[in-house]
């Protein structure tokens, strides 16, 4: 999604941020990590716990398997994450932008502020 004018290099980073941020269990992963205090770690079953209260449309098991097989490696080749495979430990490496970022989304997706409660 480059804009005319930025610099390629520039525009493959805001391409691959964006497509991160293209579904809503990767956004729900790390808004887990940008909202809780002063923890960048947590189990596999803690995530899917908290993500699937926020994501009622699918079970538990529904979103572990998303996170095991799609959305965590997704987010760990994109550099956002590690996730020890072994432990079931998924670590947070975060972005710069990361929470900026979800605001200006969000807020431009809907006619709605973005609050860390609002659904993604």
């Amino acid at each position: 999604m480059a804009q005319k004018g930025q610099d390629p290099d520039e525009a493959l980073k805001t391409d691959r941020v964006l497509d991160t941020l293209s579904h809503h269990l990767r956004r729900e992963v790390i808004r887990y990590f940008e909202t809780a205090e002063s923890q960048n770690t947590a189990t596999l079953e803690d995530l899917a716990t908290q993500i699937s209260r926020r994501a009622p449309e699918m079970t538990r098991e529904q979103v572990v398997l998303g996170l095991t097989h799609s959305h965590l490696p997704k987010l760990e080749s994109n550099g956002w994450v590690e996730h020890d495979t072994r432990t079931q430990r998924v670590r947070y490496l975060g972005h710069d932008s990361a929470a900026p970022l979800l605001v200006e989304l969000a807020e431009m997706l809907s006619d709605q502020p973005y609050s860390s409660s609002s659904s993604a």
